[in-house]
């Protein structure tokens, strides 16, 4: 994955970028603060939480022609990505900048169009243009193929964070849907009885020149850009079913019931479909790379997968993610997805020992955007476990504390119309207070199957569900007024 468009760049000019990394960008820019806090019983964390939060405002602009905005691309190109946007959208909604995520996610919206066979634009800089370096004109132009799905799952994702009705409501957004989920799909070929067999080139309205990247990449078939040749990445049909979840959901949020449940099927059998093409049952693992000529072959990508959730249930997810805590030799940008994917599917101490890592100032290339943001996400919703759904009004909270950390504590954190501040003490006890002026349902979780939890000082009987790494949680659901705190332990 080539984030940086190395591809592209001359060696010397991407290493001047590179070396600019600290350099402030020369765009309008004003001081911009969060009221985000994090403690925790381990020093080391809380120096990387630090260090993250303020590198992570540093890339906050104001002033410009395309409005507010982070960067999420190069330094210095002064621009934001699709796939990176895409990634730091849980960062940046921890730190209050949800605003700023939804005029990126809109920037991309907006700009879908059939001139560029339903792409949009991959990178969007300050000027409120197409960033140069990827764009000539509508026929010759940088794309990967995920993005569009990867920006519909993030959509959904804000939703679900902030309860913002444009999300359900903008024709903006509802068009660039609508065109993401079949007019994307039928015009690249994504469908699963097209997929395999699609040509590795497609759409060319200009002569192919492999040596003309904006042409022999217009519509990259995976977020890898160092596997030259394939006609389909893993990661494609991953981001495409965590795309029709979204595209899902946001219809059934409109009380569109037929057409979200059309596109359930349509997930469901995707994934079906994937792990039995994908799924390479001699070496126990997934192919990640197709070829024209009917190959599949292994290699650096399971990442995405477990990310997007296409991964089946049990041991292949399993051996997914024990790849991901036995590799080393990977760049900064796909490590940046580690912490949260560790998190959710129960490897706690691989998570602390990856944030630590990419905060370390020894570690290369840290001042990427993506690292930083990628670090509070992991933070808020994989190590305390906040998950707020605005189809409910309620907030998750989880304790994922390792071993070597007590305690942790996070405040000011903006979500559904309020600001919650949420202490775990070990695994078995969570204080939780509700600083904002909106009344919150929260639902206390904890790890392994407690049959009460006492909550106020009462005991309340559990209720009981599987996570996403098939482990049992307990928990209770619990009416938070503004001003009010809570603390609930789990008791057998």
């Amino acid at each position: 994955m080539k984030t940086a468009r190395r591809a592209i760049l001359p060696s010397i000019m991407a290493a001047a970028l590179l070396a600019a990394f600290a350099m402030p960008s020369a765009t309008a820019k004003k001081a911009v603060s969060s009221p985000l806090e994090f403690t925790s019983s381990l020093a080391p964390l809380n120096q990387a939480f630090a260090w993250a939060k303020a590198q992570a405002l540093a890339y906050v602009f104001s002033g410009d022609p395309v409005g507010d905005w982070y960067e999420a691309a190069l330094p210095k190109r002064e621009a934001f990505c699709m796939r990176d946007v895409s990634h730091q959208a849980a960062g940046a909604n921890a730190l209050g900048l949800a605003p700023i995520n939804k005029n990126l996610l809109r920037k991309f919206a907006a700009n879908i169009s059939e001139s560029k066979d339903w792409c949009t634009y991959w990178e969007i800089n300050r000027h409120d243009k197409p960033a140069p370096i990827d764009y000539r004109n509508d026929k010759e132009f940088w794309y990967n193929l995920p993005a569009n799905f990867d920006v519909l799952d993030a959509i959904g994702r804000q939703y679900l964070w902030t309860g913002d009705r444009a999300y359900l409501d903008d024709p903006v957004f509802l068009n660039f849907y609508e065109r993401t989920v079949k007019d994307y799909v039928e015009r690249w070929a994504l469908s699963p009885e097209k997929i395999m067999p699609r040509p590795a080139i497609m759409n060319l309205a200009v002569p192919l020149d492999p040596k003309d990247p904006y042409r022999a990449s217009r519509g990259l078939a995976s977020y890898n850009e160092d596997e030259e040749g394939l006609n389909v990445g893993a990661d494609l049909p991953a981001a495409q079913y965590a795309a029709y979840k979204a595209y899902a959901l946001i219809r059934r949020l409109r009380g569109e019931t037929a057409e979200a449940a059309a596109f359930e099927i349509k997930a469901a059998e995707l994934k079906a479909f994937f792990h039995r093409i994908w799924w390479d049952a001699s070496a126990d693992r997934y192919f990640v790379f197709h070829y024209p000529d009917g190959r599949f072959r292994h290699g650096i990508g399971q990442e995405f997968l477990v990310y997007y959730g296409i991964t089946a249930d049990g041991a292949p997810t399993k051996q997914a993610v024990r790849e991901m805590v036995e590799r080393k030799d990977i760049n900064i940008e796909m490590r940046s997805y580690y912490p949260e994917i560790f998190f959710r599917y129960g490897e706690d101490a691989a998570a602390l020992r990856t944030i630590l890592y990419l905060c370390d100032p020894t570690t290369k290339r840290r001042e990427y955007p993506e690292v930083s943001y990628a670090v509070i996400g992991a933070l808020a919703r994989g190590l305390m476990g906040i998950e707020p759904d605005a189809r409910d009004g309620s907030v998750a909270t989880l304790s994922r504390l390792p071993g070597v950390v007590s305690w942790a504590e996070i405040k000011n954190v903006p979500l559904l119309g309020t600001v919650i501040a949420v202490k775990h003490i070990g695994r078995t006890r969570t204080e939780f207070r509700n600083l904002g002026p909106a009344d919150v349902t929260w639902k206390a979780c904890f790890p392994e199957g407690y049959d009460a939890i006492v909550a106020d000082g009462k005991a309340q009987k559990a209720e009981h569900e599987k996570n996403e790494a098939g482990a049992f949680l307990s928990f209770v659901r619990l009416k938070v007024e503004p001003g009010r705190a809570v603390t609930a332990v789990s008791r057998r």
